[in-house]
């Protein structure tokens, strides 16, 4: 009797399939570098993209070198000033991504505020996550209220990730974490309640990976101003790398710069950004925009991607800018050869002009655009060139030669370019000011009407007063009768309760109460905020409304009876005269240390007012409130009007387009006051027929 009986063969092979699927399970992944796990695993989502589907780092070549330094064993830090839309968000994003499924760790990532840190992971992680199989299995979506994963806080086998902001220094300091990203560092407060510089706190929490060589640091962000700004900071101390595209004609390589981009005028001296090329600096050759982005996608065939340091050095007893470098971009001595002293930072300046998606002519005609507007062109010149703004010198402001620029204009007498009216009022101890601003096309802007109230605010008299103010009508040289589209009040001081009380009346006819804050905030908040009393308030971000109109006090007059974006007009009327210069300028911008940070803060020398420029900001503040339909109208106002071809039928209604601008102000203004009428009663629009 034979006792040894064969095993089934669908046994035997069920059984050699699962250890197959076990030897499977223990094998460690591929040792992959970011930019070879991006391509093989990465899928970009049709919500976040105009190009989604599988990733090419290909697509965008300048990625090659920070998305390589990131798994870089050399390199502990690595940190991006770029353009926006380049490739801030998607390198952190791949960053984080790489480590929950190549090398399982605590991630910590940071966005400015927790608000924002929410959005991203829902908008940006959630939607990636959902349409990249591998990071699928690994993050399942909860579908439990008890679920690990939350929109702030999620797990993976090995690891976990956490959003947070900024301004938590609870959320900051807490456990610790391995890989810390941090985005979009420059809008972060200077300090994380009393705790100090957020991104050190942040980074704090992996100083016990730092220690024995196992922590990434990843931070990312456009940079701002010369002095404050963070980014510029840490790019500074970093090993300043920067891209060597090779000259499509010669075939040197080298650092483009603005001064690189070149353009052509026609006869008639006006300027032709379709004809915007580069420049070459070694054969003075000009490159088309095919052959820039032939030499982009070029940059995937070099040993260095292009990417080669530019920090000086010391060595052989001398202080060296790099001149020679080897084939992964490290700096070495032009002497002995030896390479320089590299302590594990990287750091990386990607301007426009580097990227594909990014067309040459558009920057040009943004360059172009902004001539002559300090606004604008910080904008360019940050969110474009990727550069440091150097502030010009707005430090103080001499407003005596202000009242020497003043035009024939007022209150019955306004500018066609006047589409929408805002006004602001001060609360003083015994009295309102009440400064009225014209609005046109690019915030250019006409004040016209400023008025003091002596009244003590405590009483209804002064707000009697007021509300009659905002009541007036105001009419344009071309006919129109305006409204105040806006209003805002400072609840400042000792009359708060006051001011809540007139404008929750008034909420239907857009009278905000404001308070201002200094810091890094926008000019106009998104949505209000509530009040120790539970009231709405709307909280104006000053700074940056001061350094607005500071830079536009400094743009050069159009000719006389010109246009030009942003530039502040005045009126020949007495309640412009020296002492309201004066009060407009009276503030100086200053740098000064909080928490160990660079902060800039706006000053009032003692004895001195500024109610003109508070009331100033304000109505800069609530222009920026008006709905998109105003908006529009303020848009078409920048327009010449078409001129028909024939003789137009009364009983048809023109394209919207070709209608006058007074026409389509009103057009766009009837409907939604109509149904104002309906829903409000006694609501008033902003704009109404003579």
């Amino acid at each position: 009797m034979n006792f040894m009986t064969p095993p089934d063969s669908r046994g035997a092979q069920a059984l050699v399939t699962r250890l197959r699927a076990a030897r499977a399970a223990l094998k460690p992944p591929p040792d992959l570098d970011l930019v070879e796990w991006a391509d093989e695993f990465r899928h970009i989502a049709s919500k976040n993209s105009a190009t989604p589907g599988k990733w090419k780092t290909s697509s965008q070549p300048c990625a090659f070198g920070p998305m390589r330094a990131v798994t870089d064993p050399e390199v502990h830090t690595v940190t991006v000033m770029a353009a926006t839309q380049v490739v801030k968000s998607e390198l952190a994003l791949n960053a984080a991504f790489y480590f929950i499924h190549q090398d399982p760790s605590p991630i910590l990532f940071v966005q400015p505020s927790q608000g924002a840190a929410a959005a991203f992971s829902k908008e940006r992680f959630t939607t990636s996550v959902s349409v990249s199989p591998v990071l699928r299995k690994l993050l399942p979506p909860s579908r439990k209220r008890d679920s690990e994963n939350t929109i702030v806080s999620k797990s993976f086998p090995g690891g976990g990730i956490d959003f947070v902001g900024s301004n938590s220094p609870t959320d900051l300091s807490s456990r610790p974490k391995r890989i810390i990203v941090c985005d979009e560092i420059d809008k972060y407060p200077a300090s994380a309640g009393d705790e100090g510089d957020p991104l050190g706190l942040a980074e704090e929490r992996a100083s016990t990976y730092h220690a024995v060589g196992r922590a990434k640091f990843i931070r990312v962000c456009s940079p701002t101003n010369e002095e404050t700004s963070r980014i510029g900071r840490e790019y500074k101390a970093g090993d300043q790398r920067k891209c060597f595209p090779r000259c499509p004609h010669c075939g040197e390589a080298q650092v483009l710069t603005w001064a690189n981009v070149v353009w052509s005028r026609n006869a008639a001296g006006e300027h032709l950004p379709e004809t915007a090329g580069i420049s070459c600096g070694a054969c003075g050759a000009v490159w088309t925009e095919k052959e820039r982005l032939a030499a982009l996608a070029a940059l995937e065939h070099e040993p260095d991607h292009g990417w080669r340091q530019t920090k000086p050095f010391v060595c052989c007893e001398e202080r060296q800018s790099p001149e020679r470098w080897n084939d992964k971009g490290r700096s070495m001595c032009r002497h002995c050869g030896a390479l320089s002293r590299f302590d594990g930072h990287a750091s990386f300046h990607i301007p426009k002009w580097l990227s594909k998606r990014h067309r040459l002519p558009t920057l040009v005609k943004s360059f172009l655009d902004a001539d002559g507007n300090p606004d604008l062109m910080k904008k360019v010149v940050n969110t474009g060139f990727a550069e440091l703004w150097v502030s010009p010198n707005t430090e103080k402001l001499d407003g005596s030669g202000l009242i020497d620029r003043r035009e024939p204009y007022g209150p019955d007498d306004l500018p066609e370019g006047v589409v929408a009216i805002t006004s602001f009022t001060d609360v003083q101890g015994d009295r309102l000011e009440t400064q009225f601003v014209g609005w046109g096309a690019d915030e250019e802007s006409w004040p016209f009407l400023y008025e003091v109230t002596h009244e003590d605010p405590a009483q209804p008299r002064a707000w009697e007063k007021l509300a009659d103010l905002l009541r007036q009508k105001f009419t344009t040289r071309d006919g129109r009768v305006l409204r105040v589209a806006a209003a805002g009040i400072d609840t400042g001081g000792h009359h708060g309760a006051q001011v809540f009380s007139f404008c929750r009346r008034r909420r239907g006819q857009k009278v905000f109460p404001c308070k201002g804050v200094a810091g890094k905030r926008p000019v106009w908040p998104l949505q209000a905020t509530r009040s120790k009393t539970n009231e709405k308030l709307w909280l104006i971000g000053v700074d940056s409304a001061k350094d607005a109109v500071y830079g536009r006090l400094k743009i050069d007059p159009p000719d006389p009876g010109g246009r030009m974006p942003g530039f502040i007009h005045f009126p020949e009327t007495d309640a412009f005269g020296q002492d309201y210069f004066a009060q407009l300028t009276s503030e100086r911008r200053e740098i000064r240390k909080r928490m160990g940070q660079p902060v800039t803060v706006w000053v009032l020398p003692e004895g001195k007012r500024n109610e003109a420029l508070d009331t100033m900001v304000g109505a800069l503040a609530v222009r920026r409130s008006l709905p998109r339909r105003i908006e529009r109208a303020l848009e078409f106002s920048g327009r010449p009007a078409r001129r028909e071809d024939k003789p137009a039928d009364p009983t048809e209604t023109p394209p919207e387009d070709d209608m006058p601008i007074a026409a389509q102000a009103e057009a766009m203004q009837a409907a939604p006051r109509a149904r104002q009428q309906n829903f409000l009663g006694r609501r008033r629009g902003w704009l109404s027929p003579r």
